[in-house]
């Protein structure tokens, strides 16, 4: 009876945890529900003021400026690093690169226009300008926005 308790037991755990990196892999973008795909290099997260609220995850420029126009308190933001998509970089230090359509081939192909990648440090972000032939680069996530 206890070995089947605790096969039991091991099976609900290893069924959750599967359950939840099932979940984690993937977002939905909570402004237009667009699926978010793991890995995604258009992924950003906006994080309010008020610490008790839960963050939005967003697929797009447009939808960080939709999510702002309903609560104006989505200030902080953390955006995906463009060469590895699994690491989050705070907004205000990011370097991104804009006003380039030609870096779309290698997004995700749900990534909505305007187009950005952010990176780490600006050398970073001049080696893609110099890969897509086309950008300007901006330090810190708001100054893409403009």
């Amino acid at each position: 009876m206890k070995h089947s308790i605790r096969v039991l037991t091991m099976s609900i755990m290893t069924f959750s945890a599967l359950s939840l990196l099932a979940w984690a892999g993937e977002q939905i973008c909570q402004v237009c529900n667009m699926k978010i795909p793991e890995g995604s290099r258009h992924h950003i997260i906006l994080k309010s003021e008020i610490p008790a609220k839960a963050p939005l995850h967003v697929c797009s420029i447009s939808c960080v400026l939709k999510a702002r126009k309903h609560d104006p308190k989505y200030v902080k933001v953390e955006v995906a690093d463009f060469n590895h998509p699994e690491k989050f970089l705070r907004g205000e230090k990011a370097f991104v690169l804009i006003k380039t359509d030609k870096i779309k081939e290698d997004l995700d192909s749900m990534a909505m226009p305007p187009y950005f990648a952010a990176f780490p440090a600006k050398a970073d972000a001049e080696k893609a300008k110099a890969k897509y032939g086309e950008g300007s680069i901006v330090e810190g996530f708001e100054n893409a926005l403009k």
